[in-house]
């Protein structure tokens, strides 16, 4: 089914690997930088928190996929507010005001990171939220805004706790958590088409030495990955860890 999909942070490098599994759909891609043109797709340049810009942005979408934010783990809560909370936020009050049917979201495996850091695995995609850094912290507010909007205002809302979404893993850190680009599409497909009206679900491949489960991905959003980090296994660094997520110092 053909979809009016609003793609933000599609300047970014996640939105790069995804953009080829939503081709079969009418965007509108939006970034603070002007995002590299794409097919038909309309460009569209500023701010999230840019209200009359969202209006814009949402009218006349079915659903939003968003990945814009800092997702940087050693970024300060001052560098973080402004895009991963305040932004996400005017997001979603834009989205519900305009009718929008659903907003799919990056957030990430640092909301979950304390588990895995404490070797509390496989991390359960119904455990409470548990960051690792502020990056994480903010992550865990999305998941629970999108909640609010979903049970309040009636937006359906996915959220995605991505891996490392990269074209094959770099570093030994990664292999646990590692989301490549045909499992990316095939995951955001699932979520923007799914049945189910809200959800949390762990974004990572098959990974042989996975630390994710993806159970609830596989059951409620059809979502089958494919790839397997332990492909890479011989060729990414040793950064000294098989943690993916922010080690205390």
């Amino acid at each position: 089914m053909t979809r009016r999909i609003l793609l933000t942070g599609a300047a970014g490098r996640v939105a790069h690997q995804l953009l080829p599994g939503l081709d079969e759909h009418e965007l509108r891609l939006l970034d603070r930088s002007e995002p590299p043109p794409h097919g038909d797709a309309q460009l569209l340049v500023g701010e999230l928190t840019d209200r009359d810009l969202l209006a814009r942005a949402v009218e006349g979408i079915d659903t939003v996929v968003h990945l814009a934010g800092d997702p940087s783990p050693s970024a300060t809560w001052d560098e973080l507010r402004g895009p991963n909370v305040d932004g996400f936020a005017a997001l979603l009050g834009a989205a519900a005001e305009h009718g929008v049917r659903r907003v799919v979201y990056a957030s990430s495996v640092h909301a979950m990171g304390r588990y895995e850091s404490d070797g509390a695995l496989p991390v359960q995609a119904h455990w409470a939220p548990a960051p690792c850094c502020p990056y994480g912290a903010t992550k865990a507010f999305d998941e629970a805004v999108a909640g609010v909007f979903a049970d309040r205002r009636g937006l359906s809302t996915i959220g995605l706790r991505l891996g490392a979404t990269t074209p094959v893993p770099e570093q030994r850190s990664q292999l646990s958590s590692w989301l490549g680009p045909e499992d990316l599409r095939r995951l955001v497909r699932g979520a923007v088409e799914t049945e189910v009206p809200f959800g949390v679900y762990p974004a990572t491949s098959a990974n042989t030495r996975g630390h994710w489960d993806l159970g609830p991905a596989r059951a409620d959003l059809g979502y089958e990955p494919t790839l397997d980090s332990a492909a890479h296994a011989g060729e990414v660094e040793d950064d000294g860890t098989d943690v993916t997520t922010c080690r205390r110092p």
